[in-house]
């Protein structure tokens, strides 16, 4: 009888002691601190106290492996009540090894995207910045080119002073070809800053909204952009940022290369409503 008042009396006690691990170890995992240095000493300390805990399980299993019968007849046999106590230390931990996880996985890894024609990222969101440059991509007349544009460094390296010979291919700088984005904004050189967030593993752009869905965090709207239906050259859509910035130094006369335009709906296979004919496209980028 006194094994068994022991071993609920344990398995009482390593409950307790899981049951506040995981609600520090969840509280924390929601407010996770913006100093990295802090946030490694967090995670120090889960993986210790994890593992003491670990240490512990297998104390009280052992326990009752070592046990002696209760009686010359019968073994000791766990109750119902103690089954249940094992099976709420099963969640727990398994609650706590979820949240210690995430709150490793998102202090470490994070998303990237592309903030069009800005130079910084969004203050909010814990989002950095991890370089900003020239908006670049193929000529919008040409048949063969990219239609994916790029964000090119400000300090390029090159390991080679020409081409091979024969064909090729072709990167420009990019720019707007009308007053739509801005006031000004006709034949401006685009920039562009890549961001990095360090707290959500998906990141979407979503045409046709200036706001995210529920549970999606902002980080910039705008208007969808790409190359005029009638130019040849292939381009995808992007999301302009609804404040647009512009290259520093670059020029306000036309010089082609990349182009980008407003997107507007047309109603015939699209559907009007929700959707109107004529009307320009938003966009928003949202992360989680």
């Amino acid at each position: 009888m006194g094994l068994l008042t022991d071993e609920m009396k344990a398995r009482k006690h390593l409950e307790e002691v899981v049951t506040q691990l995981n609600t520090e170890v969840i509280s924390k995992t929601l407010n996770i601190t913006n100093n990295l240095g802090q946030t490694n000493l967090i995670i120090a300390d889960l993986h210790a106290k994890l593992q003491n805990m670990e240490i512990k399980l297998e104390q009280s299993v052992q326990q009752q492996k070592n046990g002696k019968c209760c009686s010359s007849s019968k073994c000791f046999q766990p109750s119902e009540g103690q089954l249940d106590h094992s099976a709420k230390l099963f969640i727990h931990s398994a609650e706590l090894y979820y949240a210690s996880t995430k709150l490793f996985y998102v202090t470490t890894h994070g998303t990237t995207y592309v903030r069009w024609s800005r130079k910084q990222c969004p203050d909010e969101n814990n989002t950095e910045l991890v370089y900003s440059g020239y908006t670049g991509g193929g000529s919008y007349n040409d048949y063969g080119a990219a239609p994916e544009p790029v964000c090119l460094p400000l300090d390029p390296d090159f390991n080679k002073t020409s081409g091979g010979g024969g064909d090729y291919a072709i990167i420009h700088g990019a720019e707007f070809d009308s007053n739509f984005f801005a006031s000004n904004s006709a034949h401006q050189d685009i920039p562009c800053a890549v961001c990095r967030v360090k707290q959500a593993s998906s990141v979407i752009m979503i045409p046709g909204k200036n706001m995210c869905y529920t549970g999606w965090n902002l980080e910039y709207n705008g208007y969808l952009a790409t190359n005029a239906y009638n130019e040849h050259g292939a381009s995808s859509y992007i999301c302009i940022d609804i404040q647009p910035e512009y290259v520093t130094g670059g020029s306000s006369w036309k010089h082609d290369g990349k182009l980008f335009y407003e997107v507007v709906a047309k109603c015939g296979s699209l559907q009007c409503p929700p959707y109107h004919n004529d009307y320009p496209m938003t966009c928003v980028v949202c992360s989680k």
